[in-house]
């Protein structure tokens, strides 16, 4: 099992933002979580990231339970990349903003060059390479931010409203882009959406979330 969560609790000032008994995600789906604004979506998947800490509860990463220690977390944080819904790009080339997870990771030049290449291949903006970060369009920037992801080869990948502030055009090449990555890189992906359309398109299974609570599951 991929993910699995047991009385799992999110509480902010006193407020519960998030209530799940039992959530079970299998590896290699892609799974929506489906809900309006505040309906606890980006706070669960936060948590999966393991960027948040529940207030009560249980987090299970393939069967192992997680301990929320910086300590503990950084190596699973390498397995399970979060993009943010406005993810923010260095001002600096394509090419560095890709490759600095990279750097940090200490891959030596010529697999870094390689890597990056094929990342920006595989979200159509290899011929943005020299372009700078900071002036792409929101598209673009979102196709850029998931090639960073990508390049430091996940094992999960988490989209927080990936297409929610783009173009038609770019909606359409984010969301082959996803099948592509699941298809091709074996990739584990959760994604929160308003659009229902696009559960319908993309996802193995939509989960619905009210209030925090999950409502509902369909195949």
């Amino acid at each position: 099992m991929l993910f699995k969560i047991e009385n799992l609790k999110k509480i902010y000032n006193k407020n519960v933002v998030l209530n799940v008994p039992e959530l079970l995600l299998e590896e290699g789906k892609i799974y929506g979580l489906l809900g309006a604004n505040g309906s606890g979506k980006t706070t669960l998947l936060n948590i999966l990231a393991f960027l948040e800490k529940p207030s009560f509860g249980k987090v299970f990463y393939r069967d192992q339970a997680v301990v929320f220690s910086e300590s503990n977390l950084q190596p699973l944080r390498r397995e399970v990349i979060l993009v943010d819904q406005q993810p923010i790009l260095f001002s600096t080339t394509v090419y560095k903003n890709v490759e600095f997870g990279l750097k940090i990771r200490k891959i030596p030049k010529p697999k870094r060059d390689q890597i990056v290449r094929e990342s920006l291949e595989k979200v159509a903006m290899a011929s943005f390479a020299n372009a700078e970060g900071n002036r792409l369009s929101t598209g673009e920037t979102q196709r850029v931010a998931i090639a960073r992801a990508i390049a430091c080869s996940p094992q999960v990948l988490l989209l927080d409203e990936p297409t929610a502030s783009v173009d038609m055009e770019n909606q359409l090449m984010i969301e082959e882009i996803i099948k592509n990555l699941h298809q091709e890189m074996k990739l584990s992906v959760i994604l929160t959406t308003h659009d229902k359309d696009q559960i319908s398109k993309l996802v193995s299974e939509a989960i619905f979330l009210e209030k925090g609570s999950i409502k509902s599951r369909e195949k």
